[in-house]
């Protein structure tokens, strides 16, 4: 029997699939019931646990061979202080799994998780790699590059102006990656041989299909939803800033927004492993602009992002 935390979010869910589909017994670890129906259907165990509920955690982590850890890297956007956030849901997983004697763990984890600051909530996965290296299990972290469902936070922009507004750099390559191979590759790592051992750690960056640009990216979007004229814009700092508080993010979630886009921009988060079959995942952007931001872009708003 397999654990996977987070199992509403977009990799959770995915690694519950394969697991199931694979006839492995699975444990889905939600906040709500309702929010697990899906997993329920798909034939696994739902469990209702807070992510910061030790107790609950290791209860629900016993005698499982391994377990899926996804600590929330997506904001809260009114946190007033999300690193804090992050950081009890750390304790309270690293003390979980400890104390149920888990012996594989696979951490669902980010590009510039190598930094130990300056990456916005990366740094909460860099401390959730290092508390996790010292337990005695087998752990693989999985370093995603940037998330593809990002995109549909663009869909008001494109829609309301013609363009597509951020503040990366135009011609900077970034990984983009589609959350459910990160999933499916979850997966795999839970039940495959791994070289981990306890006290070694296994690294693993996930690069997505290609490394894309913001201008390349919004080149594949305006082709493929007919609209020659859509224009990629970097926003300043300040602006993106404005913005995310106009929309009722705290100043503390803000300015971890604005920290990642410094990081990329300068280099301080980039991918550190060369590119190769292993890191190289089958999505597509077309694929997930055909079937993922068109979609949303024709219904309305997609709603909040959830890895």
């Amino acid at each position: 029997m397999y654990v996977v935390t987070g199992a509403t979010g977009r990799t959770g869910s995915a690694v519950v699939d394969e697991l199931v589909r694979a006839g492995h017994g699975v444990r889905a670890l939600g906040r709500s019931a309702h929010g697990l129906a899906p997993a329920a259907a798909a034939g696994a165990e739902p469990v209702v646990a807070e992510p910061t509920d030790a107790q609950a955690l290791a209860a629900a982590c016993h005698g499982a061979e391994g377990v899926y850890v996804m600590v929330q890297p997506n904001y809260s956007p009114d946190s007033p202080d999300f690193a804090a956030h992050q950081h009890r849901i750390v304790q309270a997983m690293t003390v979980a799994l400890a104390a149920a004697g888990v012996r594989r763990v696979v951490t669902l984890s980010s590009w510039g998780a190598d930094q130990e600051a300056g990456t916005g909530p990366v740094a909460g996965l860099h401390r959730l790699e290092r508390r996790t290296n010292t337990l005695d299990a087998a752990v693989t972290h999985l370093r995603a590059g940037y998330f593809m469902e990002n995109l549909l936070g663009q869909v008001e922009s494109i829609r309301r102006d013609g363009r597509v507004a951020a503040p990366f750099t135009p011609d900077l390559p970034m990984p983009f990656i589609a959350a459910e191979d990160v999933g499916r590759a979850a997966a795999r790592h839970l039940v495959g041989p791994t070289p981990a051992r306890p006290g070694a750690p296994e690294v693993v960056e996930l690069h997505g299909e290609r490394d894309l640009s913001m201008a390349e990216v919004t080149a594949v979007i305006g082709r493929l939803a007919d609209l020659p004229g859509l224009r990629y814009v970097q926003q300043s700092i300040e602006r993106f800033v404005a913005e995310q508080r106009a929309a009722g993010a705290s100043a503390n979630v803000a300015g971890l927004m604005a920290e990642v886009a410094r990081s990329i921009n300068s280099g301080h988060t980039a991918a550190r492993q060369p590119r190769s079959a292993a890191t190289t995942t089958p999505t597509t952007i077309e694929t997930f602009v055909v079937h993922g931001l068109l979609p949303a872009l024709r219904a309305g708003s997609p709603g909040q992002v959830t890895r």
